[in-house]
């Protein structure tokens, strides 16, 4: 399907992408107050936890009432509908006439969850999802994307797929393939786009040089990273970069059962205000105490990411992502969009706080700073346990390919000295040799929580 925008255009959509913030807002709430009444009553599961909290989708007149009065729904409660009510799907409010793709969780976080997607849902929560910021980095109907992974049943990558015919560039499918294979395909057909995972796209650059492929050669103008956290770190994209050659980069945040919730412009992919924009044509969301889960309302709060998608086959309402975001209603860093900004992308996770002597330390802090220590790899993990009543944190990272086993002692000691003076506790760090960690083709297991196996 070739798109029909103005090639001319900045903005793929500017109706959407620059409405005002008070339309947006009488727009999300109209949405809401109709989606809470279409839940109450097709999905049971919602209808009992509305008539628990004591209100009914009539009450909802104003968003104090939104904020104050609607539960917030989480994983479990999903996963408690789907296996423990005997339903193949959890918050089903459409009948199986109305599927026409069935997905699946990839099930890192606990037991997967099955998806129904109605052809409404591809049209309005899929479609145009991904070109927002592809068309602000430049990619035109004609050009080409080159996906580098294979398809299975986690709807994340189809989703580009669908905005891609949406937008009109050719598809090239790298499935089934090395990657070394991948490489030359690459190298032969000279996509315009990349899109895989970022450590994946960092593992397929450093396969080139130890091929010997010449990489820059490819005539890459846009990677575009998705299924993990690390996009929107300076020292990886900056190693993408040095890859890649001079790429623009475009991030994008989602997750499984929200689908697609935000991307990044052209001024964040080109480093001048790194996070991602809310794709409120579709969702809207906000930040919350991830203890009273109250808003917290003042432009630049961190909290928990709670969102709601207009998707009716499951609708998912005030649904706790566990991901903590700096939110920006207003963020003037020259792009137009009105949407709200998350600076930064995603900081860390709630449940992966760890408290060590009174400080909270938060994976994505340490991921920032080990980018700034010189002769240290993206590709590191990130193990939490807990010794003696006790969280702990200690990290293994990889060391860059040149450098001699003699010099990991001091690397580890100024990897852990620059821990110890941003963050005022002392995390362990181990400098192992490269190729020492696995390597994925989709999410990457970077963080390890011990805890939870106890």
């Amino acid at each position: 399907m070739l798109s029909s925008h103005n090639r001319q255009s900045r903005y793929w959509d500017a109706y959407w992408q620059q409405m005002p913030r008070a339309e947006l807002d009488a727009f999300h709430f109209r949405r809401l107050q109709r989606l809470i009444a279409f839940a109450y009553e097709r999905v049971p599961y919602y209808r009992r936890l509305y008539q628990e909290a004591g209100f009914r989708p009539e009450h909802i007149k104003t968003w104090d009432d939104f904020y104050r009065l609607v539960p917030v729904t989480d994983k479990p409660m999903i996963t408690e509908d789907q296996y423990g009510q005997g339903s193949l799907f959890g918050f089903q409010a459409l009948p199986a006439e109305y599927h026409r793709w069935f997905h699946r969780t990839s099930g890192t976080t606990g037991q997967p969850l099955n998806e129904a997607f109605s052809g409404y849902d591809r049209l309005i929560a899929a479609y145009d999802s991904w070109c927002w910021g592809w068309w602000d980095v430049g990619l035109r109907p004609g050009d080409s994307i080159y996906f580098a992974f294979g398809y299975g049943t986690f709807i994340g990558f189809w989703t580009a797929t669908f905005s891609a015919e949406r937008m009109g560039l050719t598809i090239i499918p790298g499935g089934g393939l090395s990657t070394e294979q991948r490489l030359l395909q690459i190298l032969e057909l000279h996509p315009t786009c990349v899109c895989a995972t970022p450590t994946y796209l960092l593992h397929m650059s450093r396969v080139a040089r130890e091929k010997g492929l010449p990489l820059h050669e490819a005539g890459v103008r846009v990677l575009t990273m998705a299924g993990e956290s690390g996009g929107n770190v300076p020292s990886m994209r900056a190693a993408l970069r040095a890859g890649w050659g001079d790429v623009r980069i475009c991030d994008i945040y989602g997750i499984s059962e929200l689908i697609f919730l935000a991307t990044e412009c052209r001024e964040a992919s080109e480093g001048k205000a790194l996070g991602v924009h809310v794709a409120e044509r579709h969702c809207h969301s906000f930040v919350a105490d991830p203890a009273t889960f109250k808003p917290l309302f003042e432009d630049g709060a961190v909290g928990e990411h709670i969102v709601t998608t207009f998707r009716p086959t499951q609708p998912l309402i005030k649904y706790r992502t566990h991901d903590l975001v700096r939110l920006w209603r207003a963020h003037d860093h020259g792009c137009g969009w009105t949407w709200t900004f998350l600076e930064g992308g995603v900081l860390g996770r709630t449940d992966f706080m760890v408290t060590i002597r009174g400080t909270n330390v938060y994976p994505t802090a340490v991921e920032n700073l080990l980018g700034q220590v010189d002769g240290l790899t993206p590709y590191y993990e990130i193990h939490i346990e807990r010794r003696q009543d006790q969280d702990c944190m200690s990290v293994v990272v990889e060391a860059e390919p040149a450098l001699a086993r003699e010099v990991y002692p001091a690397l580890q000691e100024r990897a852990m000295q620059l821990l110890h003076h941003a963050i005022g506790v002392r995390i362990e760090v181990q400098v192992v040799e490269p190729q020492s960690l696995p390597r994925y083709e989709l999410k990457s297991r970077k963080v390890i929580d011990h805890r939870r196996k106890g």
